[in-house]
């Protein structure tokens, strides 16, 4: 265990997308174009034998296929296992993982996995999760809930199949993914094609300094109008110092009593006598805070802060966070 510690955590990098919107496609790119190391592949597609692992352009010594249920769901401890099993293959030499999920998988466990297995957390760190998006069938797709998950969960979402819509189209779309997710990076791309340095090598699960908040995003009134679509997101901008103490308790009591609601929270943080910013980040019930740099001198010492869940009363989480604030 000692030894493993002394190592680089290897990265992962987790690929999601419904059903045709060119996950496996973007995977073999990414092992095609990525020149940063040799990656090792965990594929899984839900009732498929075999036809996934074949399609995948890894070496077979690099490349687990797990093929007996959804990675969500009845196998997260073959996913373990899989993980595992290839990092233990020494001669591989492997320097960071994909796991590309199944089309109908829900992110949130594949996430919860690597968040809460010991030996995961010990040898590996979640680096972002990449949703590949259908944009030529988004429209239809949009109403599929655990479209909206694989959306709602994403650090970086790939808009594909760009030369199949027009402009107006594209801008559609991003509205319709900005009011479930205000923080992810959006690309586009034609045929899976996207840069591999620009989603390999960049922390962006549980670094959210990265957060780009749209300022309609802040108005109370913004999403008035979606009070019957169940997947919901809210971003706050506090100046002000927070109570820690006061925070901690609050940030505890609320996923104990709305865990489930909360899909993801993740934040930039000023607490009070602290010289760094703090990273938040939550999946569900799973909390993780780290120290980040300094503030500088010249920046202003604000919270950032973003909740993506269902049916939440988003002017009480807003009253609630503001409550830790400390007077001023």
């Amino acid at each position: 265990m000692h030894q493993r510690q002394a190592q680089r955590k290897i990265p992962v990098t987790v690929i999601s997308g419904f059903l045709g919107a060119g996950k496996t496609t973007l995977v073999n790119h990414l092992m095609q174009q990525y020149t940063g190391g040799r990656i090792g592949v965990v594929v899984n597609e839900f009732g498929e034998v075999g036809i996934d692992g074949q399609l995948i352009v890894a070496e077979e010594e690099a490349l687990i296929e797990i093929n007996n249920g959804c990675v969500c769901c009845t196998v997260r401890a073959d996913l373990v296992v899989s993980v595992k099993e290839l990092l233990a293959r020494s001669h591989a030499g492997i320097e960071r993982l994909i796991v590309e999920t199944s089309g109908l998988a829900d992110p949130a466990p594949v996430l919860q996995t690597f968040l809460a297995d010991p030996d995961l957390r010990e040898a590996v760190e979640l680096e972002s999760v990449v949703t590949v998006v259908d944009g030529h069938h988004f429209g239809q797709q949009l109403n599929d809930e655990i479209v909206r998950e694989q959306v709602a969960f994403a650090d970086v979402i790939v808009i594909n199949k760009i030369d199949l819509i027009d402009q107006p189209a594209l801008q559609q779309l991003k509205l319709q993914i900005r009011a479930l997710n205000p923080t992810a990076s959006i690309t586009t791309a034609s045929h899976s094609r996207v840069a591999a340095d620009s989603l390999l090598g960049v922390r962006r699960f549980s670094l959210p300094a990265l957060l780009e908040l749209e300022p309609d995003l802040l108005d109370e009134n913004a999403h008035d109008h979606e009070h019957d679509v169940s997947i919901q997101s809210c971003a706050l901008i506090e100046t002000g110092a927070l109570d820690p103490d006061r925070f901690n308790r609050w940030i505890n009591q609320l996923v104990q009593e709305r865990g489930q609601q909360l899909m993801r929270m993740k934040g930039v943080l000023h607490f009070a006598s602290e010289p760094r910013q703090f990273h938040f980040h939550s999946v569900h019930m799973l909390l993780e805070a780290r120290p980040g740099r300094v503030w500088r001198a010249d920046e202003t010492r604000e919270n950032k802060f973003v909740f993506i869940g269902r049916d939440l009363d988003m002017p009480r989480l807003r009253e609630a966070f503001v409550d830790c604030l400390c007077p001023s």
